[in-house]
């Protein structure tokens, strides 16, 4: 960030012209100007040079060409009307993928020719008379809702929400795995819920991890959204109690885990159960196994060999924890004839990559579909992580997709001053116009391959993403604009595809009108308990002696907006029970978290007040808040929201003390590897947390 001297007017106008937001506003509403340097490197994240003024005219004359071209992709709502690019305009024809055929003229306007957009969904292909060519891809003009995926005109649907590591299987089921949670335990818990009246399982992301670093555990940072992580296969689903045995008698089983898993340990020992499985496969599995696995490589094509071939070159380096970045430069290269022959070279450790692949779909489509065949009306609801790790095998594979030197994050603000720097790598937005958001629409696609449902993180970077180049502090990045209604259409058209209901996770400094936009287009937003408050009282006229400002009480769940999910947390946030007990403000105080303007003491009376506020909102003003917290109330009090769905993570379920994740650490908070106290079976069985399933179900029968 900068507040100093004159910038460069054609800097300016190019970094403009790019999406690049050269003046923000702060979280303490201060502005901010964003440095030269930043300017320029974003830029060239781009493929726009700025070193040079020579460099700048031609880097603006090229993204002017750009922008007046027809795209390879134009994407509109159904029945409205989208104004085409300069070039673009005369005699059309639309190609519906019904089989339909439209023509029609596009006259040219001061704002260039507008097309009437089909009513008709779909990925359809528009020609002009000229020889321009495009995909004309038509969503919906909503995508699907609770109401179109239940058939209530009001439905009240609540489901449940699950970290999968954190499951344990029913204690002696056969499968079970002792050191985490996996798609076996998933699909177990998805029967539970669904025979107490959940119709959704909202699960944490289980995008494909580096498999030779199983201690790298985020699942918010994943090798490649577009694949599974195969630590989380459930073999016997696919292949059968007898296969499963033969490969555990190379590979026999231990004690359970503990409270934590150990990531490095327990991944190491299912990769080598894993391989025993891969090497029966390839001797004796019978004929129709063969086909569903042979069908399966021929869908998932180039992109699944690729990211084989990735795991292979990376566990070919025995361990070691290196960025491919940093590789013998022939392996850098995904199309190198030094990587065609290492695949050649090493063929069955590639195909046991796949293998692996495919067991983790197939036991992930198994989960979904026995949550369906027992009533849930939804299903799973996958997580789609914001971004890629940097050294992971969407980065190496696809490198033309992202913006090299970049890391995702978030500015300054009241909770976080120095900023966030989340270490992901974020898509190029001239990139996915240029190859017609390829990789977005694939990513949708792999996300919503097994699910009813996806939460998006982070939709707000859909709008805009704060960037920091390498080498800057959190502080040192700039948003940069992405094609909101076009990522929106896209998104709704593929939801339709998929009857599958979209949430965005639209928490933090939410741009004007977004919240409006994401509804519009039939998108449920997300209503967390603790910042649901009243909206403040208007500062007096004469602030000189105001007295300091009063904490917000708890709006009434009656008051909350309809077009968002209700809940009681999140993964980065604390349980119902660690916010009562002060957990969170125990941790930071402990690991040194605690802001510049803020102390223990002064968190502690806060956090008491809020007590007393939340039981005022829950009808309780009369009574001081009691010492242990009310969990059924508390849901109750939640579930009450006229909010279409209810989402309640397991650790509430069960009144677990810490959350899963502590934004801000990585070793010293054991993030994503904490298992919940009980398993599937006992947590429905325990009479605690059969009273608080029967608080969300009250909760949920009121209108």
């Amino acid at each position: 960030m900068s507040a100093a001297g004159p910038q460069d007017p054609e800097l300016s106008a190019l970094a403009a012209m790019a999406g690049i937001a050269e003046h923000w506003t702060d979280a303490r509403q201060r502005p901010q100007r964003v440095s030269a340097d930043t300017l320029r490197a974003l830029l060239a994240g781009l493929g726009l040079r700025a070193g040079t003024p020579a460099d700048i005219r031609e880097s603006t004359r090229r993204l002017a060409e750009s922008e007046a071209g027809l795209p390879p992709l134009l994407a509109a709502r159904a029945g409205t009307r989208l104004t085409l690019p300069s070039a673009a305009s005369g005699a059309y024809q639309i190609d519906c993928e019904s089989g339909r055929r439209l023509d029609g003229t596009a006259s040219p306007g001061q704002a260039g020719a507008a097309l009437p957009v089909p009513d008709e969904p779909g990925y359809h292909a528009l020609s002009f008379a000229s020889g321009q060519n495009a995909v004309l891809a038509v969503a919906p003009r909503h995508a699907p809702g609770l109401s179109d995926l239940t058939g209530q005109a009001d439905p009240r649907c609540w489901g449940l929400c699950a970290q999968v590591y954190s499951l344990r299987c029913a204690r002696g089921a056969v499968g079970a795995n002792d050191d985490y949670g996996d798609f076996a335990a998933l699909r177990e818990l998805a029967l539970a819920a669904a025979a107490h009246g959940a119709d959704a399982l909202a699960i944490s992301p289980v995008h494909a991890m580096r498999a030779a670093q199983p201690g790298r555990c985020s699942p918010y940072s994943p090798s490649s959204r577009l694949f599974l992580n195969t630590l989380y296969a459930n073999p016997l689903a696919v292949l059968g109690a007898a296969a499963l045995r033969r490969a555990q008698a190379e590979e026999p089983g231990g004690p359970d885990g503990g409270a934590w898993v150990d990531w490095p340990r327990a991944g190491a020992k299912r990769q080598r159960l894993l391989r025993a499985l891969h090497r029966q496969f390839q001797a004796v599995a019978p004929a129709d196994l063969r086909e569903r696995y042979a069908r399966f490589l021929d869908a998932q094509g180039q992109p699944l060999r690729d990211h084989a071939i990735f795991e292979a070159l990376d566990a070919a380096r025995g361990g070691e924890d290196m960025p491919w970045t940093q590789w013998p430069a022939p392996w850098r290269d995904p199309a190198s004839a030094c990587v065609r022959r290492f695949a050649r070279l090493h063929a069955g450790e590639v195909d046991f990559h796949q293998f692996a692949q495919w067991l983790a779909a197939e036991s992930l489509a198994g989960a979904h579909a026995a949550g369906r065949e027992a009533g849930m009306r939804i299903g799973l609801i996958a997580d789609l992580a914001v971004g890629d790790s940097p050294d992971g095998s969407h980065a190496w594979g696809r490198q033309a997709d992202l913006m090299p030197r970049m890391s995702i994050g978030a500015p300054p603000d009241i909770h976080y001053p120095m900023g966030q720097n989340w270490g992901l790598t974020a898509f190029s937005p001239r990139a996915l116009a240029a190859s017609g958001y390829a990789a977005f629409i694939d990513m949708l696609r792999a996300a919503l391959a097994h699910a009813g449902g996806v939460r998006i993180d982070h939709i707000l970077g859909m709008a805009r993403l704060w960037l920091i180049p390498d080498g800057a502090s959190a502080q040192g990045g700039a948003y940069l604009r992405y094609p909101l209604e076009t990522l929106l259409a896209l998104t709704a058209l593929e939801a339709w595809r998929h009857r599958a209901l979209v949430i965005g996770e639209n928490l933090g400094t939410v741009p004007e009108g977004f919240n409006a936009t994401l509804a519009n287009h039939g998108m449920l937003g997300m209503n967390v308990l603790w910042f649901m408050r009243e909206p403040p009282p208007p500062a007096p006229a004469d602030t000189a002696d105001a007295l300091p400002e009063a904490p917000a009480a708890f709006a009434a769940p009656a008051s909350w907006p309809i077009e968002a999910a209700a809940m009681t947390t999140t993964h980065d946030l604390p349980t119902l029970r660690g916010w009562w007990a002060g957990r969170d403000i125990d941790w930071r105080t402990r690991l040194g978290l605690l802001g510049p303007e803020d102390s223990e003491d002064g968190l502690r009376r806060a956090r008491a007040a809020d007590r007393a506020l939340l039981s005022q909102a829950m009808g309780r003003a009369d009574v001081a808040p009691p010492a242990e917290p009310p969990l059924a109330d508390l849901l109750r009090f939640v579930s009450s929201a006229p909010c279409p769905l209810m989402l309640v993570p397991m650790e509430d379920l069960a009144g677990a003390l810490d959350q899963p994740n502590l934004p801000g650490t990585i070793d010293t908070h054991p993030n994503w590897r904490q298992r919940l106290p009980l398993d599937n079976h006992a947590c429905f069985a325990d009479p605690a947390a059969h009273s608080r399933l029967e608080a969300i179900r009250d909760g949920r029968s009121r209108p």
